[in-house]
């Protein structure tokens, strides 16, 4: 393999070729960092100022879909990190990075250490319901929701066990403690209110009210307008509308998000137009990008982009099975069953159904493909 030195210099062949976008000076997040990065300099063994800096990173990347913040978090609190106990906060901002890569088993061992260290850590325990959630280990994010509340009061309790219900197919009762803390008052941060609305979209489509989500998808994105995984949620429940033109022109303005472009492609490929061709390209110079470096962060993605624009149903089968192994929330045993039927192997789809079983998840979008499988000799 040739050394990385020893490759040809990348030299683009027209002058209005973009090679990056760089964040913009308007934007209050991006100066905030001179900020943060002139308090570490000068106080460069002060944890507070390194996990403040960390965590606007952290924000900023899961905001714009930027993974290279993570990156730069991760920088900022390495110096902790090679002691022998890093700090609670160090390990916290840590924990959450791995979360954001989509190492979750990782992830949910540091916050498990962490949280026998400060049991009253509300954010541990927030992270560690949310890790819980994905991996479909229902009993240990209740009990994280339990303790959060104990730790942080019941409007956080309430959002955590509202979030469980949606997925463990109580649906109604979910959206009912939503709509109990939906307007959480004036000194709630624009943020938290799209986390709200963002979760009543995604429990009202599993009621199957698509109009009631529609509405508050719609709401979500006016309190945190360019979210990056606000717009992605968005775009997929579009398309899944068959709203494909509402969907392209959603991302249209986020190319450089992975997710936010996956969208675009399948709107693109759905209204048949002839930029499908050349943004699928690009899209499978990422996915190869991605499997240079390692990166593993959108297998699910990677598996629903296979089935659908490429329409090789055995690769996406085998990228949902690996898949599987460490995420279990609705979309992932949807592409999972998907892949099994297209492939002609609904055998192969077995343990999304016995976990769909034993969990009770119900979903408009897996129901009947639990039903297909279960039909099939």
């Amino acid at each position: 393999m040739a050394r990385a030195q020893d490759a040809t210099p990348y030299v683009p062949a027209r002058d209005d070729v973009v090679l990056q976008r760089v964040p913009p000076r308007t934007d209050p997040r991006v100066r905030q960092f001179d900020t943060l990065r002139a308090a570490v300099a000068a106080k460069p063994g002060d944890v507070a100022v390194a996990v403040a800096l960390a965590h606007a990173y952290i924000d900023y990347g899961r905001s714009t879909g930027d993974a290279r913040y993570l990156g730069r978090a991760m920088a900022v609190i390495e110096p902790f990190m090679r002691t022998a106990t890093p700090p609670v906060p160090v390990a916290l901002a840590h924990a959450t990075i791995l979360q954001s890569r989509h190492a979750f088993n990782e992830a949910r061992a540091e916050l498990e250490a962490v949280l026998r260290r400060d049991p009253d850590s509300a954010q541990g325990w927030l992270t560690l319901a949310s890790v819980a959630m994905v991996q479909g280990d229902y009993a240990a994010a209740n009990h994280a929701c339990v303790q959060l509340a104990n730790a942080a009061g019941g409007f956080m309790g309430q959002v955590c066990s509202a979030s469980l219900r949606s997925l463990d197919g109580h649906a109604p009762q979910a959206y009912a403690l939503l709509t109990m803390i939906e307007d959480p008052g004036p000194r709630a941060p624009p943020d938290i209110r799209a986390w709200i609305e963002g979760l009543m979209a995604d429990t009202a489509a599993r009621m199957g009210k698509p109009d009631v989500a529609d509405g508050h998808f719609r709401s979500a994105l006016r309190w945190a307008p360019g979210d990056n995984f606000l717009l992605a949620d968005y775009g997929e429940f579009l398309l899944d509308q068959g709203r494909a033109a509402e969907a392209l022109t959603l991302v249209a303005g986020d190319t450089q998000s992975d997710t936010s472009f996956l969208v675009r492609v399948r709107a693109e490929a759905m209204l048949g137009l002839p930029a499908a061709a050349i943004d699928t390209a690009t899209m499978d110079a990422r996915f190869a990008d991605m499997a240079r470096r390692g990166d593993h962060l959108f297998l699910r993605e990677q598996a629903d982009f296979l089935l659908h624009i490429h329409h090789d149903a055995a690769a996406a089968l085998a990228l949902a099975e690996l898949n599987w192994k460490t995420q279990r929330a609705p979309k992932d045993a949807r592409v999972f069953l998907e892949a099994a039927l297209a492939a002609g192997q609904p055998r192969a789809a077995a343990p999304v159904i016995a976990f769909v079983a034993a969990s009770g998840m119900s979903d408009p979008t897996i129901d009947p493909l639990v039903a297909k499988v279960k039909a099939q000799p």
